[in-house]
């Protein structure tokens, strides 16, 4: 053990007190504070905007006086930990509207934004891409002369001279280097934290620094899995300008190219071929005219009524009016909005039966159509979740999954979002048939009292739990793990069959 402690000894001296450990060590810890910086002021915003846009619902549910204008927001909170990693949190939706005739569709949900140009100009750099990046950089450059610098040197033949057995010279350099690199990762995180915690926005919670101390294993597990690469490049060439060239191309196509070319193939040649759009958006606009013969057909059996709004009928002398208003053909959902002009003079209860019926026949048939949606999304999210199986086999890639999964930021995080605002649309149709809204008079007139919503449904967006995030992470850490194992043994081996010449 004694002699173990003098190779760390010797290894992390040698490197901290090197130029490229001052300069790197000043590198990662001003991007890293820029970084956050930047993502905090955009957050703010973000947060902002999450909260103007709740007290303008808020504000626009007050007006409504009819069942039928009902029209309920889903929005997604902007995530604090998206401060270090973004993740999904700037890209889809940050707010789906529920109306009950239209399907959701994530094309047609809308975004908040962020007016930061700074930020587009940067490609939303976070602390995250910070360590993805330039620590292992750093990783590469200070283990790619471990061994063939000092063989091309001369010392390492010195080294091995005296009684040192070559695992344990070999376990202490890796000990070492990444001693030196350990305060790197580590204060540069803290700045981070502290620069975010700083503003008045963020409200971390124990649930968040948990999570915090989780990103901060997988960094160093990531900048391990960079060093181990670069050492076993040094054992495995005599040339320390050799190992170099050599780690930094494998460093590039592993942490840059590879995700980037994996995901031009798929999008060239997807393994999973959608529906066209187009054709998409022709079966939903045949579904409309299925409901409108289903409807008409069945109105006249039932009733004998050739349209909904021959259902209303005078009560006594005088003119009335009824007047429908319909959505654009062009649209994927099919609305009816009905006005009755001196309705004091007219009979509306069979047209409030025939409304009982026909409006949820108008959902069913629009459940329909975003099942149709779904289809498409469903395949399309199939080719992005292929490429990000091949993605992943770089240990680059396996450490942003795995972050993103923590920090919970990831694409499935998005997704759970949107299948909360499906469960909740499902919630509010519940909601108007515990009220029989659908036949009400206050569905399409107020002059009997207005239709009332103070118990209506709020949506819930909680983030994932600890455990769920962990669960998704799983493969991630794992695959970084393997990476770290099979690299040690391969340097390990390498080097003690190394020969000295």
């Amino acid at each position: 053990m004694a002699t173990l402690w003098l190779v760390i000894q010797r290894e992390f001296v040698s490197n901290v007190l090197t130029s490229r450990f001052m300069i790197g060590f000043l590198i990662c810890l001003m991007s890293t504070a820029a970084a956050v910086f930047v993502q905090v002021e955009d957050y703010e915003k973000r947060l902002a905007a999450y909260h103007t846009a709740v007290q303008e619902h808020q504000e626009a549910t007050q007006t409504w006086d009819l069942y039928s204008q009902i029209n309920p927001k889903a929005h997604r909170k902007p995530n604090p930990l998206s401060i270090f990693n973004v993740g999904m949190e700037k890209s889809g939706a940050d707010m789906v509207s529920i109306q009950l005739a239209t399907p959701i569709w994530e094309k047609k949900a809308q975004k908040h934004g962020s007016d930061n140009p700074f930020l587009s100009i940067f490609l939303a750099i976070d602390a995250i891409f910070v360590f993805k990046i330039i620590l292992s950089a750093l990783a590469i450059l200070f283990a790619y002369n471990t061994i063939s610098g000092e063989h091309e040197d001369g010392t390492l033949k010195l080294v091995l001279s005296n009684p040192i057995p070559r695992d344990t010279l070999v376990v202490g350099k890796y000990l070492g280097g990444m001693l030196s690199l350990f305060p790197m990762v580590v204060i540069s995180f803290i700045i981070g934290i502290l620069i975010a915690y700083a503003s008045p926005a963020t409200d971390f919670d124990s649930a968040d620094l948990f999570r915090f101390v989780v990103v901060l294993i997988l960094s160093l597990l990531y900048v391990s899995t960079c060093y181990l690469l670069g050492m076993l490049l040094s054992v495995w060439t005599k040339e320390a300008t050799t190992t170099l060239i050599l780690s930094m191309f494998i460093w590039g196509i592993l942490t840059i190219l590879h995700s980037n070319i994996a995901t031009f193939a798929v999008m060239k040649f997807p393994p999973y071929q959608p529906q066209a759009e187009k054709e998409i958006l022709q079966h939903i606009q045949q579904r409309w005219e299925d409901f409108r013969e289903e409807r008409d057909a069945y109105i006249l059996k039932k009733w004998g009524y050739e349209h909904p709004a021959s259902a209303v009928s005078p009560i006594s002398d005088g003119n009335f009016l009824v007047a429908m208003y319909t959505s654009s053909p062009e649209e994927i959902g099919y609305s009816e909005f009905y006005y009755i002009q001196q309705i004091h003079i007219v009979d509306v209860s069979k047209f409030q039966e025939v409304l009982g019926y026909q409006e949820p026949l108008r959902i069913d048939y629009a459940n329909q159509a975003e099942a149709l949606l779904r289809q498409r999304e469903q395949v399309e999210e199939r080719n992005k979740q292929f490429a990000k199986d091949i993605s992943r086999f770089s240990f680059a890639d396996a450490y942003r999954f795995a972050v993103g999964a923590i920090t919970d930021t990831d694409t499935e995080s998005y997704q759970d979002f949107m299948r909360r605002a499906r469960s909740y649309k499902r919630q509010v149709v519940d909601y108007l048939s515990g009220k029989n809204a659908f036949s009400a008079r206050a569905w399409f007139s107020s002059d009997q009292g207005a239709a009332e919503f103070k118990d209506l449904p709020v949506f819930q967006n909680p983030h994932t739990s600890l455990f769920q995030s962990f669960s998704r992470a799983s493969s991630d850490i794992l695959i970084l793990l393997a990476w770290n194992v099979v690299l040690f043994i391969g340097m390990y081996v390498s080097f003690l069959r190394y020969q000295i010449s």
